[in-house]
């Protein structure tokens, strides 16, 4: 509206200016029109009067029109700014009802991608923003109801695993103790009955081993795993662990050694637990190295966490393979010379049971300069909550 004022306030002042050039024009005509009489010597002295007059008269008309003419120009001004600022506050609400969307679709987007599988956004503002919000809402659905299907997946998989491998570990270990009380027999046994026995047991072994890592995985996905934290000494800890794995080491000529800091405070850990983890990261150090090769065993306090640190002077190994050294079924490779068995479980369950303690386990390593495991645990490492114990045979002490 005001620009429109605008528009009026400068077709009034052309107006204006157009009857100012012609009153002045007729003035003129009538000024000259007496001069004529006046040079003719008639009536002389009114022709004097009517020169004056209007010599006056377009004074006059001038100071009209510049009065007039400052007016009009007021006007348009106050039209044009104010038709201005309109436009400004119109263009920044329009960006503003265009922005305030966007923004909030661009913070959904990242709740989403950090998990919140929640994220939704307000449906609102221009249509094709609307529409942009109304899509992103149905991928946010899907994306949850997708979640909820394989967190459903998962669990069935955790129930058959732990059914399946409680149901077969009771025949297994049943074949093992038959077969281990005829290897308490062997001298009755001809040398190829012993040899099928031995070849039944060690395989046995094998299968109850590979049994007890599914089943500690499967209770720790499921959150069923349960950890019974005791005051412990790091030295007995990590002596125990050392004196479990000698016989292995001095049977390949292998230097086994350990360093404790002095004063150490106890930890709050599943003893039987955190053995296990420290026996797996021994035998992995012993399995890769060659004979004569030397591994190491310290603990320190670290930053309030007491540090456990197991390293070798092995092989090593190469950066694609220490990315995946945690994952389930990944064995590292040994060399062409040498034969590693396991099941590929120890290290993921070690770092299972190293973050149910609420700790942190790490790798380093590189060809051809050994590796380096290191656990760090809070001097209270106990779960906030365990879970009920549930029936089992004592942990398995090498993968």
């Amino acid at each position: 509206m005001l620009t429109g004022l605008a528009v009026i306030g400068v077709g009034r002042f052309l107006q204006q200016r157009q009857n100012f050039e012609d009153a002045v024009a007729r003035s003129y005509q009538v000024e000259i029109a007496a001069r004529n009489r006046l040079a003719q010597g008639e009536r002389r002295g009114a022709a004097r009067e009517t020169i004056l007059a209007q010599r006056q008269r377009r004074e006059g008309l001038r100071d009209d029109i510049g009065g007039q003419t400052r007016d009009t120009a007021l006007l348009v001004g106050a039209g044009l700014i104010a038709g201005l600022t309109g436009a400004a506050l119109l263009f920044s609400g329009l960006i503003a009802s265009m922005r305030r969307p966007l923004e909030e679709l661009v913070e959904a987007s990242e709740q989403l991608a950090s998990g919140d599988l929640e994220a939704r956004v307000k449906v609102g503002g221009l249509s094709e923003t609307a529409a942009l919000g109304s899509a992103f809402n149905e991928m946010a659905a899907e994306l949850e109801r997708r979640a909820g299907e394989r967190d459903q997946l998962d669990r069935m998989k955790d129930e058959f695993v732990l059914t399946t491998s409680h149901e077969l570990r009771s025949p297994l270990t049943s074949v093992q103790g038959f077969a281990e009380l005829l290897m308490l027999e062997r001298e009755k046994l001809s040398p190829r009955q012993a040899e099928t026995v031995e070849i039944i047991l060690d395989n046995t072994r094998h299968l109850v081993r590979l049994l007890n890592d599914l089943l500690d995985l499967a209770r720790s996905d499921a959150g069923r795993l349960a950890l019974k934290p005791v005051d412990t000494e790091v030295a007995s800890l990590v002596d125990d662990a050392v004196r479990t794995m000698r016989s292995q080491t001095e049977a390949r000529r292998q230097t086994l050694s350990q360093e404790i800091e002095p004063g150490l405070p106890p930890l709050r850990v599943d003893r039987d637990r955190i053995r296990q983890v420290l026996v797996n990261l021994l035998t992995n150090a012993h399995e890769y190295s060659p004979e004569g090769a030397s591994i190491h065993v310290t603990a320190g306090l670290h930053d309030a966490e007491v540090q456990l640190v197991v390293s070798d002077n092995g092989p090593g190994m190469p950066e694609d393979q220490l990315e995946y050294i945690f994952d389930r079924f990944t064995r590292g490779d040994a060399g062409l010379t040498q034969h590693v068995g396991g099941t590929g479980l120890g290290l993921a369950i070690s770092k299972s049971l190293v973050e149910l303690h609420r700790g942190t386990i790490v790798a380093a390593s590189a060809p051809g300069r050994g590796s380096t495991f290191c656990v760090r645990l809070p001097v209270d490492a106990a779960p906030q909550n365990t879970p009920p114990a549930v029936p089992d045979q004592a942990p398995t002490e090498a993968s």
